[in-house]
């Protein structure tokens, strides 16, 4: 990334259909900011193609040749036929054959890397942040694409279904790879991953079907990865990366592939991240990169206002982190994700009513903007309160408590006594809030299993704490109550949990960060969980934790 901030140039292409929306809704962020940059319009697109028969104009070339940087808002691309009978009369058979402006740039500009980061925003999911490289020049997106066999091809191409039709009813693709092209690809995964504290590389490809070209992608991307030893490295069947991409994406770090399978996997990211509306993109290897939000020109869509402007942000935002405004970039990702979480000024894509113009105004407002998110959400444990046979006052004194110290309330939920809906429901409010209180679920029967769910959820063993065994045992003779075997259970705490002291009973409650989140679990005896929120030396000091950064 870039360091030298003195004026920076930046060409905007806005392109079709909802790109031009994007765009002015957008661009206004940067006098916001107050940014030293000087913004220059450009024209590129179909517009462009309909007009002249070209859908990158000599102009817009020569703009990019003296920009540090290209923001482009979306393209429109049309088959062949269609591109034919989209010119004007004058030109129709004598101008080239449309060629998408994204394949002109990135082969033009030598941009060899489509850079796809993707991360948790919000929803029920464990919080995750990686990002899908692909190559972009080789693949199957090469250009090698044909119809019909010629007589050379015909000496070595062969498959028993062409006999049936003959060689002239067959198209075949050619996935071009080189070493230049995947050694190149493969340093940049890893690059990216040092710089930007990802501790895993997974190659997604095809080995065991596509067996040379597979073999030889393989020799080339353990060769790159031994440079890198910090750093794990891994080969995977690019169908079981996309399974697991949807299920487990905070396993992964970096993912790279060629072409067409990372062209895939991008979009399949996008989608986990919360739609291509929020998805932005940057092309990288030469001296001049483009960026662009990845939901297209929706043609459909254009002219209606309705369009998602996160991801032209998001988009804008890693702009501006290469050219080196890591502060601005970051101030405006936090901008967007505070109005995507607060959901009041929305598109519809994601729940709400809000014209593009409006959210983007949302956004932009919300820069200026002190956030905390010092937050809490309560869990409470127990079959008998779904059941209504005791009134959960618990959860009334644990909101009031936490809301007398500055935490803002976010949810309440009542969980039945089993591991899977205890863990779900902790799931779900990681990363959104600073703190999530557990209560209830710690004690030594069978049914108790709120211990074992914040375990599976923070991925970390329950071990048993000596001392606090003792400590029980202790108590228990003191209260006079018989202790076996099943009592040690309430001695034993995920490895990396803080114990909190129950002095009147013989449940402690813990705490541990996991994601993001501080979970703080308490014992589910009204008494007992009262009297720990009013003993200073137990509780306190373990809620009144430090917010999170201010934006």
């Amino acid at each position: 990334m870039a360091q030298n901030l003195m004026n920076k140039k930046i060409l905007v292409l806005p392109g079709d259909g909802i790109g031009q929306e994007v765009c002015n809704a957008a661009l206004p962020v940067f006098q916001a900011l107050d940014l030293p940059v000087t913004l220059t319009i450009g024209d590129i697109g179909w517009t462009c193609w309909e007009r002249e028969g070209n859908p990158v104009p000599t102009s817009t070339w020569e703009k990019i040749a003296s920009v540090d940087a290209v923001l482009l808002g979306a393209i429109t691309s049309k088959g062949k036929e269609e591109a034919q009978q989209a010119l004007p009369p004058h030109l129709r058979g004598k101008a080239e054959n449309y060629v998408s402006p994204v394949i002109q740039l990135r082969q033009r500009l030598g941009l060899y890397a489509n850079i796809r980061p993707v991360r948790y925003v919000e929803g029920d999911r464990k919080p995750f942040r990686c990002c899908v490289i692909r190559e972009n020049t080789e693949g199957l997106y090469a250009g090698f694409d044909f119809k019909g066999i010629s007589a050379t091809a015909a000496t070595w191409l062969r498959h028993p279904n062409i006999d049936k039709y003959g060689s002239e009813e067959v198209a075949w693709t050619v996935r071009l790879q080189t070493r230049f092209g995947l050694e190149r690809l493969f340093i940049t995964a890893f690059e990216y991953a040092k710089e930007n504290n990802h501790t895993r590389v997974t190659f997604a490809d095809k080995p065991n079907v596509m067996r040379e070209s597979g073999h030889f992608a393989k020799g080339i991307f353990d060769t790159v990865a031994a440079r890198y030893p910090e750093i794990k490295a891994d080969i995977h069947n690019v169908d079981a990366v996309a399974l697991w991409l949807v299920k487990k994406p905070h396993e992964f770090g970096v993912i790279v592939a060629e072409n067409m399978f990372g062209d895939i996997l991008s979009d399949l990211a996008a989608g986990v991240m919360g739609g291509l509306g929020l998805a932005p993109s940057a092309n990288i290897g030469s001296d001049i990169a483009y960026f662009e939000p990845v939901h297209g020109s929706a043609p459909g869509m254009a002219g209606k206002n309705k369009a998602n402007p996160a991801a032209m942000f998001y988009t804008i935002a890693l702009l501006l982190e290469h050219l080196g405004f890591a502060d601005a970039a970051q101030q405006i990702n936090c901008a967007v994700d505070n109005v995507i979480c607060e959901g009041r000024t929305v598109t519809y894509d994601l729940g709400g009513s809000a014209t593009t113009q409006q959210m983007a105004e949302a956004i932009i407002n919300t820069l200026s903007k002190k956030y905390t998110s010092y937050s809490a959400s309560v869990i409470t444990v127990g079959d008998d309160l779904l059941s209504g046979k005791y009134p959960n006052t618990n959860l009334q004194d644990i909101s009031e408590y936490l809301t007398k110290r500055g935490y803002k309330m976010k949810q309440h939920q009542v969980c039945a006594d089993d591991i899977n809906q205890i863990a779900a429901a902790v799931v779900r409010r990681l990363g959104q809030d600073t703190l999530i209180v557990v209560c209830g679920g710690l004690g030594p029967t069978p049914d108790n299993k709120t211990r074992e769910a914040i375990a599976r959820v923070a991925g970390q063993p329950l071990e048993i704490r000596d001392n606090v065994w003792v400590e029980i045992q202790q108590q228990l003779k003191k209260l006079g109550a018989y202790c076996d075997s099943s009592n040690q259970l309430q001695a034993m705490f995920p490895s990396r949990a803080e114990v909190i002291p129950n002095f009147t009973g013989t449940v402690p409650g813990f705490s541990l960060h996991v994601d993001g989140s501080k979970i703080v679990v308490l014992p589910g005896l009204p008494f007992q969980m009262r009297l720990m929120l009013s003993e200073e030396h137990s509780i306190s000091s373990v809620v009144s934790m430090h917010p999170k950064e201010e934006i």
